[in-house]
């Protein structure tokens, strides 16, 4: 015997109609009138589950006008805890600390400095998503089911009916006109389901996946610092045109064509040195607050890379997986390595517990030194010697003569096409520095 509930709800504005939903659906799941569709039962205080449901979730991040939908799996582990694993196309980012006060759930993402929190029953949570790198006061609202595989809504789905797949090239502009930047977008189609990224002279926009519903494409990500959602349409004359919103705090106009040769700038010519300086240095603490400069006898004679970077930054994250690798595959072999943390806190012993995390995680054994606050501004003052420091990540390779011999710019990540061909060039650069005699 099936129990049921009549409900009545009148929505006066659409806008609004998303947060009543969630609310409804939020509030029925604690009502005693609760069913259980995977049991076929209802679910009452004395067999409720005590643990969130194991399975497929969506959840969705409010942006203000939209919600940025994303999935995740819920897993129990050995030791009875719940792993949440997000999924990003073919990225999967595990999250091993959820915990339980009561009625609330506290879900720490790792890497980057923000947490889900709600309130919590078996198949759904309501809360918020804390990015406390952005500061302590922004939050955007969360909402996840249990039992739900769709990625955007399926009952909007009609059946494609443009394929975008291939290679873009085109623009990003603000729509308050503070800026614009070129861009590269890539995709791949199979059916309504697609995937793919945008690749700026800066970095990339990682793992993208979505769905092509008639003419629009949808597309989303978040990482826990990421937390993209692109929404275009595929115009008569072929363009893809549209909006990019990143949380609540940035939103794009987006105009691209296909071009199967599109490029950006050559990353190696963005940041130079400036003329009269022929040698880079610094002096900056490493994590024990000791003072470190390429000055120190470690350095001597070695080839040296000086790691731009921050633990806030996503590119910066895919970049230092691959430098923990090169480190200990070329350390024998007369490397050394520099990691420049410029961080959101403004002192040491405050960025200090997420730079030992960071370093924990992805097992980096070469030096991590705080650097500063984390603005390209504060970076350029901090190195003088630099034109400009336009992107974290930054990477400046010096020879065993302490020659500044390439300086690259931003960061081409494993979601993109040019992953591998980056990583063949850089090593067959960073082999023949290494063989360079002194």
């Amino acid at each position: 015997m099936r129990h049921h509930c009549k409900i009545q709800i009148q929505v006066t504005n659409s806008k609004q109609s998303s947060l009543v939903l969630s609310l409804f659906f939020f509030m029925l799941f604690f009502a005693s009138c609760n069913n259980n569709s995977e049991e076929g039962q209802i679910i009452t205080k004395d067999n409720a589950p005590t643990n969130l449901l194991e399975g497929r979730w969506r959840g969705t991040i409010g942006l203000g006008s939209e919600d940025l939908p994303f999935n995740f799996d819920i897993t129990e582990q050995k030791d009875g805890k719940l792993k949440m694993t997000i999924i990003n196309a073919d990225e999967r980012i595990d999250v091993d600390d959820v915990t339980f006060t009561e009625d609330s759930v506290y879900i720490k993402l790792p890497v980057f400095n923000s947490e889900l929190k709600g309130k919590w029953h078996p198949m759904r949570i309501m809360g918020e998503w804390h990015n406390y790198a952005k500061g302590d006061d922004y939050s955007l609202s969360f909402y996840a089911r249990h039992n739900d595989s769709t990625r955007f809504d399926m009952r909007t789905v009609n059946d494609p009916t443009a394929n975008i797949e291939g290679r873009w090239s085109g623009m990003f502009i603000a729509k308050d006109r503070s800026g614009k930047d070129d861009a590269i977008g890539e995709f791949k189609q199979d059916g309504e389901v697609i995937s793919g990224t945008f690749m700026t002279p800066t970095g990339d926009y990682r793992y993208l996946e979505g769905l092509m519903i008639g003419k629009e494409m949808n597309l989303s990500t978040f990482d826990g610092a990421h937390a993209f959602l692109f929404k275009a349409e595929v115009q008569e004359g072929g363009d893809l045109v549209g909006t990019f919103w990143s949380g609540n705090h940035y939103v794009a106009d987006m105009h691209f064509s296909r071009n199967d040769t599109a490029s950006l700038i050559d990353p190696h010519k963005m940041t130079l040195l400036k003329k009269g300086h022929d040698k880079f240095n610094f002096r900056f603490p490493n994590l024990q607050g000791k003072q470190v400069s390429l000055d120190d006898p470690k350095y001597k004679d070695k080839v040296v890379m000086v790691q731009i970077m921050g633990t806030w930054c996503p590119n910066c994250m895919d970049e230092s997986v691959f430098y923990s690798d090169i480190y200990k595959q070329y350390k024998d072999q007369g490397l050394e390595m520099i990691a420049l943390a410029y961080e959101k806190a403004d002192k040491l012993q405050a960025a200090k517990p997420l730079l030992e995390a960071y370093k924990k995680r992805f097992d980096i054994q070469y030096d991590m030194l705080y650097a500063g606050k984390a603005t390209k501004d504060a970076a350029s003052e901090s190195l003088p010697m630099l034109d400009e420091v336009k992107s974290f990540p930054t990477t400046i390779f010096i020879d065993r003569n302490g020659d500044v011999r390439r300086i690259h710019t931003g960061f081409t990540g494993p979601a993109t096409s040019e992953y591998d061909n980056f990583k063949k060039d850089f090593t067959a650069f960073l082999e023949e520095l290494l063989k360079e005699a002194v």
